[in-house]
């Protein structure tokens, strides 16, 4: 390690990838890290900055600094590889969708909402696991055939490889596996309207 004091930098604002970051701290390292999930970083000192560009901004300027971010969005910075079972494993699209379709959906859920308990404490080191899912809400039962019919193609495109990949190359999401892509296609065919 080198000399240099290491500065830590957290979101100041109450954010999804504070969530994120705080529960599979809490998950993965419960033994020393006891605060729960939270979207407010809950740990007093260190330096703070507002959203994912601010953060970027003062890990890149500050010297010995260290924070949290979406890999997208790391740019030059160095990206840490996570402890996973007995070895280091960095992010990748693969190792992300790994770890979503080895989770477990929430129970007591609907027959096609399909929200996952991300496993953060996996030890395949085939898998990635700190992943924030991104959902997509809609109606299975519409009034309107035409609303019906648009909402099908829009998540069905969306699903899809190539909306995957559009995902994948505009904002750096980790493209749906094959078997996820399956089961979500199973709520796409089930919107209907009553019309």
């Amino acid at each position: 390690m080198p000399s240099t004091t290491i500065t830590p930098v957290h979101r100041a604002d109450d954010s999804g990838t504070t969530k994120n970051f705080t529960d599979y701290l809490s998950k993965a390292a419960g033994d020393v890290w006891t605060e729960e999930p939270d979207g407010e970083w809950p740990l007093s000192g260190g330096e703070a900055a507002n959203q994912t560009s601010g953060m970027v901004s003062a890990v890149t300027a500050g010297e010995g600094a260290i924070g949290y971010a979406d890999e997208s969005q790391a740019g030059d910075l160095g990206v840490a590889n996570i402890g996973v079972g007995s070895e280091f494993v960095a992010p990748s699209p693969e190792a992300a969708a790994a770890v979503v379709e080895n989770s477990e959906l929430q129970s007591g859920r609907g027959e096609f909402d399909f929200a996952y308990d991300i496993n953060r404490t996996t030890t395949s080191a085939d898998e990635y696991p700190i992943v924030l899912v991104s959902y997509h809400i809609g109606c299975v039962s519409n009034d309107d055939a035409a609303q019906a019919d648009l909402l099908k193609s829009f998540l069905g495109y969306v699903i899809s490889e190539d909306g995957q990949q559009a995902a994948a190359d505009a904002a750096g999401s980790a493209p749906l596996s094959d078997t996820l892509r399956e089961q979500a296609q199973t709520a796409v065919d089930a919107i209907t309207s009553g019309s």
